[in-house]
């Protein structure tokens, strides 16, 4: 069954039911191209003189041990994708929805074409699919050019040797690719797991994610009839820099939202912190924003954005916080 909502602690757990089902558990590995179809599945040759060297158990090793040190060990920290504007070194956790679906792929194609070294051409990334009892977990790689040695062949390789008494060259046999111990996204079902947003944004669409998200937190504030010109709030995000819509986007799960509509006005009214940060029409008695920083303003009441000390009462700017147990 799909997931529907995968938090940290969900994700973790599936990760480690994963871990602890190794033995059971089956390794693919394919290149992804940049045009449809998009998976070349890798074959893997045993050489029966190798001692029982395995190529493929040996990446599946490797996989494995990456992905419990960049996604289980105990230092490793989860953000929800829409505080990305917090630039925290965390593993985002990202859905894919609306128009942004960038692995939409691995659903809709079998991979039964075989890679072919003519394909590194046009070939994006490596990705490893662990097939586990309960489900598919992907790991992808991006394949950034020093991970394709010489791939237009334009220069010779040369390796040198004794022989009889003499040293002598002849030319080195290059590696196809370098494949790294490393996963930069992780996918399970919907969603992207990964500490690399440049990545995304570079690479994958994921300003669409970004103004979706934002466009999501606009919509909650129209549904609050808080405020009265809520174009404002369109016209905030579609400035150009994608920093504006990163700012709206993170206050998406704020439990202001669960604040009636009488509550917030009388937080706004009664709080030396937000009582002249506003104008209120006075005939709809609505919240009128007549300037970006009123509209920034909006965006930190509901981000709660301020914090006050219980001990001394001082009061404090925190960009990056998370809830208290």
């Amino acid at each position: 069954m799909p997931v529907e909502n995968l938090n940290a602690p969900a994700m973790k757990g599936l990760l480690q039911e994963c871990v602890n089902a190794y033995n059971d558990c089956g390794f693919e590995a394919y290149v992804v191209m940049k045009e449809a179809p998009r998976l070349r599945r890798i074959c893997f040759y045993r050489d029966p003189r190798s001692n029982g060297s395995d190529f493929r158990a040996s990446l599946k090793q490797k996989f494995f041990a990456a992905m419990q040190e960049q996604y289980l060990s105990d230092d490793v920290e989860y953000a929800d994708g829409r505080y990305l504007a917090d630039n925290q070194n965390k593993n985002l956790i990202i859905k894919q929805s609306g128009d942004f679906v960038p692995f939409a792929f691995l659903n809709n194609e079998n991979g039964n074409r075989i890679f072919s070294p003519e394909d590194l051409d046009d070939a994006t990334g490596l990705i490893f699919r662990i097939n586990s009892p309960s489900r598919s977990i992907w790991l992808y790689q991006h394949m950034w050019s020093i991970m394709v040695p010489n791939k237009k062949k334009n220069n010779m390789m040369a390796r040198i040797s004794k022989y009889e008494n003499h040293f002598v060259f002849s030319e080195q046999k290059e590696q196809i690719l370098t494949i790294a111990a490393k996963v930069d996204i992780l996918i399970i079902d919907n969603y992207l797991v990964t500490n690399n947003p440049k990545l995304l944004q570079s690479h994958f669409g994921f300003q669409t994610y970004i103004y979706q998200a934002a466009n999501n937190s606009i919509q909650e504030i129209v549904d609050k009839n808080l405020v009265k010109n809520t174009d404002k709030l369109i016209e905030y995000i579609s400035r150009g820099k994608p920093q504006y819509a990163k700012k709206m986007m993170r206050i998406g799960s704020s439990r202001v939202f669960s604040l009636t509509k009488e509550q917030l006005f009388e937080k706004v009214n009664s709080l030396d912190r937000w009582k002249d940060k506003f104008v209120i029409d006075a005939e709809s008695q609505k919240i009128e924003l007549r300037t970006y920083r009123q509209v920034e303003s909006l965006i930190d009441l509901f981000d709660e954005r301020y914090t006050r000390s219980d001990v001394t009462a001082a009061e404090y700017d925190t960009d990056v916080k998370k809830l208290a147990p």
